[in-house]
């Protein structure tokens, strides 16, 4: 008879499963054959075994080398596994998901040098006023990022700039350099409009180009709105020049947009531009963080033992201020029993569990 084991490992407050490698209970690894048809053992290929009416039963992959091992699970599970895993968060997430109100979008991430910034822009031309959106000091948690998911705390919003910055630590080299050019239409490029504003530019542009296979930049502060926001960048051998392939915004249905950038001519224009990397940011508000005033009625996601454990010591305290020292011990020793209970039920290593492939 066929079975399959399944088993779970603990690293912190993240849980994985693992499933043990085919096998059968004669030992072996299944070995290819035809089912469901009289004779069955004569049909020896899948063609001659479904010509004949019947299933064909492929051999389970792999050899015997691995055979038991417990590896990633191959195939899922349906109706066939529950995890219930307690932790103590140090924040809870209110948000209600509204766009615009507590949930907005962002297209990417970069750095001042010192902190974390992230950008957005909505539309072809327009610039979003995070200081109508954000304040300083406030929580927020990101998803959608490798890198930044997470808890993290506004700085500042940089007004209509589509910039905003956090108190997240990030030293991004190059980060960021205000150089003025000029905008050119026909080939969607910008250029230096001086030496030293040249060697500027090819400095950062040889940087990020050879450190990214498709590099990007968010514009900031130019004249048309057009030749702001965040772009992909194409190959320019022209000492001091940046051709700008694809812009990357938000439409009014919050769908992200890549279209072909359309740069408007002007006269020399003093922008800033920022090393950026392109990702669909999840930004959620409503974050209440275990700190401060908001300690005292922050609700803790406890196990039952910790639960008990609090009873016991909150008991140990009263005993203590009353005097009675041998109930005082006799709860401390339950408060610690309690604690040593909890740790014990998450403990390192793999649970094994098994079932049968024809259960239901």
């Amino acid at each position: 008879m066929a079975f399959k084991k399944y088993g779970y490992y603990l690293k912190g407050n993240k849980i994985a499963v693992i499933e043990q490698s085919d096998a059968t209970s004669s030992g072996n690894l299944a070995v290819a054959h035809c089912s469901g048809v009289a004779s069955a053992g004569d049909y020896t290929t899948k063609d001659t075994c479904e010509a004949a009416g019947g299933q064909w039963i492929p051999g389970s992959s792999g050899s015997t080398s691995n055979y038991s091992e417990y590896m990633s699970p191959t195939e899922s599970v349906a109706d066939g596994l529950e995890i219930q895993y307690a932790y103590s968060p140090t924040f809870n997430l209110q948000s209600t998901g509204t766009e615009g109100t507590d949930f907005h979008r962002f297209l990417g991430w970069g750095s001042n040098g010192t902190e974390l910034l992230l950008f957005t822009f909505s539309g072809a031309s327009t610039v979003v006023n995070l200081s109508s959106l954000f304040a300083a000091d406030d929580w927020i948690y990101i998803s959608g990022s490798g890198r930044w998911s997470g808890l993290h705390q506004v700085k500042s919003t940089g007004g209509t700039t589509g910039i905003l910055t956090l108190k997240t630590k990030c030293n991004l080299k190059p980060s960021t350099i205000t150089v003025t050019g000029t905008f050119e239409a026909d080939d969607e490029t910008f250029i230096g409009d001086s030496s030293a504003h040249i060697v500027d530019i090819e400095t950062f542009k040889d940087v990020i180009n050879s450190r990214r296979v498709t590099p990007y930049i968010f514009i900031t502060d130019a004249a048309h709105g057009s030749n702001s926001g965040l772009f992909s960048l194409t190959a320019n051998d022209t000492s001091g020049k940046i051709t700008l392939n694809k812009k990357i915004s938000i439409d009014t249905d919050g769908d992200y947009t890549s279209t072909a950038a359309s740069a408007v001519d002007g006269g020399n224009d003093e922008v800033t531009i920022y090393n950026a990397f392109s990702e669909q940011i999840s930004v959620y508000e409503g974050v209440e963080v275990l700190s401060g005033a908001s300690a005292e009625t922050f609700e803790l996601d406890i196990s039952r033992y910790q639960a008990n454990a609090l009873v016991y010591y909150l008991k140990a305290k009263l005993a203590e201020d009353g005097g009675d020292m041998e109930m005082r011990e006799f709860f401390m020793r339950e408060f610690k029993r309690q604690l040593e209970k909890g740790v014990s039920a998450l403990k390192r290593g793999p649970y094994m569990v098994q079932g049968f492939k024809e259960m239901r």
